[in-house]
């Protein structure tokens, strides 16, 4: 029939449906090509969406699925990305009521995740005026939450013991990937693991927390055995190349980029067990005091403390404080210290520089007498090795020359 007709004849609209029959039938709406970064993550959500059938979930455990969760959430509050996006959406994911719709016919037509699911689901159930004592099975362990598909490479696992002491580590890296701050990339390969890398394996954050013991592998090749530790307060010992493997295989596999400030602590021999405790400081005084006119002229006049809060938030308020000489201040040196009791640094600094002290009696604009005696008779460089020596822990290997003012090395 229609011989005669061309391929472009038959997909005439007349033609090719006569009766009507597909006035009703609307073409399925072409998948958008994403330019922007706004428009790829907002693709992403579309692909879940796509893929699962629902909407991803914040309180899921997959830190993939957290990230998009929080994602669209942004994009449905936030009118500039709405306007940026909206040529994309083919769901209806930015209106939330109409997102809350779909994700609620999704689940109606979802099948259970579990026998309680069934029970739960009381309209209509099949087991009305069964007596359910039947199911209650002894001797048998549940399924959990806690039993997923965990790759081979770590199937020897265990609770870790002292997960406290990394939950905030956690908790911020999972902010910092959810609002950008932190980048992720497909994991490549095992030079790119090292102590103190986060990595997502099996959905989940993992911390390569420290090296338990050094090897090599049948070629010679290094292949050292690492404590690793999961966000849901697991770990695993398990050497590089096994956990290169785990993450090469594992199509979500992904490496967290370390930020700039990361890289520059590893190169001070700095992990992410070393807490910041505050700095050491050294400052320098825009006093008008007659009395140390000769100090500041020559340069002398220095004071040498520790806060654990920034310098600048630490001398705002300078010109009003007798600490601060009542006057404005300049920083010379602010030195970050990791460990470091606080009080034992202060000690340090007052017992190392006793005789360097300024010892005289000012008169503050409130009319009372103080001792600046917190602030020290030495030159800058003097003053910032003394800070340096400190903070690195060998200060106890120099000695001040009181002749000179200046530190010396023990003999």
């Amino acid at each position: 029939m229609n011989g005669g007709m061309s391929f472009e004849e038959l997909l005439d609209e007349e033609l090719a449906d006569p009766n009507g029959l597909l006035a009703d039938v609307k073409p399925a709406k072409p998948k958008q090509k994403a330019a922007s970064q706004v428009e790829q993550q907002f693709q992403e959500i579309e692909d879940f969406f796509e893929r699962n059938k629902r909407l991803p979930e914040l309180d899921s455990s997959d830190v993939l699925e957290h990230q998009l969760a929080a994602r669209l959430k942004a994009y449905q509050s936030r009118k500039d990305l709405k306007v940026a996006v909206k040529h994309l959406d083919r769901f209806g994911l930015l209106d939330p009521k109409e997102a809350s719709a779909k994700q609620t016919l999704s689940n109606e037509g979802k099948a259970p995740n579990s026998f309680d699911e069934i029970l739960l689901d009381n309209e209509g159930s099949l087991l009305d005026g069964v007596d359910l004592s039947i199911l209650n099975l002894e001797h048998v362990k549940p399924h959990t939450a806690e039993d997923r598909n965990w790759p081979e490479e770590i199937a020897s696992r265990k609770q870790c013991e002292d997960f406290f002491k990394f939950e905030k580590l956690f908790k911020d890296t999972q902010e910092d990937i959810v609002s950008g701050k932190l980048k992720t990339e497909r994991f490549k390969g095992s030079s790119q693991i090292e102590a103190g890398d986060f990595f997502i394996l099996a959905g989940l954050l993992c911390l390569v927390d420290s090296v338990l013991e050094t090897d090599t592998d049948e070629s010679g090749m290094n292949n050292p055995r690492f404590r690793v530790i999961f966000d849901n307060g697991v770990e695993s010992n398990l050497l590089k190349l096994s956990l290169a493997r785990a993450l090469y295989k594992d199509p979500h596999g992904r490496r967290i980029i370390p930020p700039p400030e990361t890289v520059e602590r590893r190169f001070q021999g700095l992990t992410h067990r070393d807490k910041a405790t505050g700095c050491v400081y050294v400052l320098a005084s825009e006093t008008k005091a007659p009395e140390l006119t000769d100090l500041k002229r020559q340069g002398r006049l220095v004071k040498i403390g520790y806060s654990t809060q920034s310098v600048e938030e630490r001398t705002r308020h300078a010109a009003e404080d007798p600490t601060y000489l009542e006057a404005p201040v300049r920083i010379l040196a602010s030195i970050d210290c990791y460990n470091l009791n606080p009080q034992k640094v202060e000690h340090l600094i007052h017992a190392f520089l006793w005789n360097q002290r300024v010892n005289m009696t000012l008169i503050s604009s409130k009319g009372v007498k103080y001792k600046p005696s917190e602030w020290f008779a030495v030159d800058r460089d003097t003053a910032i090795a003394v800070a340096q020596h400190i903070v690195k822990g060998d200060i106890t290997d120099y000695r001040m020359d009181n002749t000179t003012g200046r530190i010396k090395k023990r003999s």
